[in-house]
């Protein structure tokens, strides 16, 4: 029986020691096992969104929140295509905690070059990084991180530079990568650049609102003109079939289907030669507010002429003396 007890008795010896050897701490990973476990994730481009220029050279200026401040240049943005900053993720696989603490460096591996398309490549410059917490200040890259806060974000901005005439259509910036390098390990992600150069919005006059012959009363009157030339009064206003007049005509030329705004602007103040006056305000038009296929579209212009009690006899316009004409301002939405 005595070999029966002795096996028993090294069975618990081994089993105990196992045990110990499994609740062992673990050491953390040495500089050489993080380096080559990063995982850089590229959440999304560059797209600086889409734009119109109108004359000069102006730049579109990213901040970190994907949000724009122009530089000099008739240039205006527009919501048809989504801005985004190019972003991306830092973790580890073997331990964040630990192998952040190591520290690494960001650098541009290939930068960004000029976006390509159908018009003059547009340089992208001024290219920066930020994070929330260890970067708040956008700062140049390379930056050297030290953190056990893993995994980070980071965020890039930049400018983007542009003249006229900007053609019409989607540039696009060759591949460029961003390294992260550790003890000479460089891991890295690749991204794009881009953005959308649409036909600037234009805006003609085509026919001159005219609210043809009218006569006032002893009492105050209004003559409204509709956007399809019609007349009406209202109070002491009275119109003379001799001189209909027409509504304002207006034409608008862009990119096709874009939609865009429309803003009128008065009062409009109509002078005569012995310098009395009339207004001309609550002004409507038959816009769409979306530009047709074929990259044009027409509209007309209506408004209300206030005429005075007794107003004297002349003809009124807004180029005479202290007149001044109403605005119509258009741009892509």
């Amino acid at each position: 029986m005595m070999p029966h007890k002795i096996i028993n008795a090294l069975s618990s010896v081994i089993f105990i020691l196992f045990t110990a050897n499994a609740m062992a701490a673990k050491p953390p990973p040495s500089i050489k096992q993080c380096k080559s476990k990063w995982v850089l994730t590229s959440a999304q481009a560059f797209n600086f969104g889409a734009f119109a220029i109108d004359s000069g050279a102006a730049t579109l200026m990213m901040d970190n929140t994907g949000t724009f401040n122009l530089l000099p240049g008739n240039i205006a943005t527009s919501t048809t295509v989504p801005v985004t900053n190019f972003t991306v993720t830092i973790n580890n696989t073997v331990d964040p905690l630990t192998c952040g603490a190591h520290g690494f460096t960001i650098s541009w591996g290939v930068l960004p070059t000029p976006l390509a398309g159908p018009g003059t490549a547009m340089p992208l410059t001024n290219v920066l990084v930020s994070e929330a917490t260890l970067i708040p200040t956008a700062t140049a890259l390379p930056v050297i991180l030290n953190t056990a806060n893993l995994p980070i974000t980071l965020t890039f901005q930049g400018n983007l530079n542009t003249t006229f005439p900007q053609a019409a259509g989607t540039y696009i910036s060759p591949v460029f990568t961003v390294d992260l390098t550790q003890d000479g390990t460089i891991t890295s992600v690749s991204n794009t650049a881009s953005a959308t150069s649409l036909t600037p919005i234009g805006l003609t006059e085509t026919l001159p609102m005219n609210f043809g012959t009218v006569a006032g009363g002893s009492l105050a009157g209004t003559v409204i003109m509709n956007t399809a030339g019609a007349r009406t009064v209202t109070g002491d206003g009275n119109i003379l079939a001799t001189g209909p007049g027409n509504a304002g005509s207006f034409q608008i030329t862009g990119e096709p289907n874009l939609t865009y705004a429309l803003l009128i602007t008065g009062p409009a103040v109509l002078e005569s030669a012995g310098g009395q006056q009339v207004t001309a305000t609550a002004f409507t038009n038959n816009s769409s507010g979306t530009i047709p296929a074929a990259g044009i579209e027409l509209f007309q212009v209506g408004a209300t002429l206030n005429l005075g009690p007794l107003q004297a006899a002349g003809t009124y316009s807004t180029f005479t003396g202290a007149g001044s004409p109403y605005t119509v301002t258009v741009n892509y939405n």
